[in-house]
């Protein structure tokens, strides 16, 4: 059984994460997406519209509307529906629609925007402090890195997500490895020394 201490561990150290992948993702991963996606997005509206105009024709029959607008309303509906969902669903869609030049851009943002972390928040998407040692970081390491490794995801969706995870921690383990080469890290606690 794991110990409430722990999971709230876990969690804290799964916030910076989260928080990192969705300021990429709304920066520089979806402006430079907008055109790829919009023929996706055609194409769920499309198909969102002739679902939903089949089912509004349906229930008009059994329920006897007699009527046009009602499907009308479902078509609109569908359509609209359907044109959000790429939107909706990023991780699928990088999972399972984008093809590898889309891929390649959002790890390149990712990686891009890993190396620009400052030392405290790269630190801190592995929970730890700027006085860590590199032993400790290294440790980190190897945890995020078994963790999010892409092979050991279970879906598409999950291995675009755990793919986007794992260039982030090893971006910033590369990043911080160079600060601690250069004496940049550990940092020295000032309190009884």
């Amino acid at each position: 059984m794991v110990s409430e201490d722990l999971l709230i561990a876990r969690q804290s150290q799964l916030e910076p994460l989260d928080e990192f992948v969705r300021r990429v993702w709304r920066d520089d991963v979806a402006p430079l997406l907008r055109d790829r996606r919009a023929v996706q997005r055609k194409a769920t509206a499309r198909t969102g519209g002739r679902v939903a105009a089949s089912a509004g024709l349906l229930l008009d029959g059994v329920l006897g509307l007699r009527g046009k607008p009602f499907t009308r309303f479902m078509t609109v509906l569908g359509t609209s529906v359907g044109a959000m969902v790429p939107d909706l669903l990023d991780w699928k869609w990088l999972g399972e629609f984008a093809d590898e030049a889309d891929r390649q851009t959002v790890d390149q943002q990712v990686q891009r925007r890993a190396a620009e972390l400052d030392d405290r928040a790269a630190l801190e998407l592995f929970g730890l402090t700027p006085v860590a040692s590199l032993d400790a970081l290294k440790s980190a390491w190897r945890a995020a890195a078994q963790r999010w490794h892409p092979d050991k995801a279970r879906s598409p969706q999950q291995s675009a997500e755990y793919r986007i995870a794992f260039i982030a921690y090893q971006t910033a383990y590369e990043e911080l490895c160079r600060a601690y080469e250069i004496g940049r890290l550990p940092h020295h606690s000032s309190a009884g020394g």
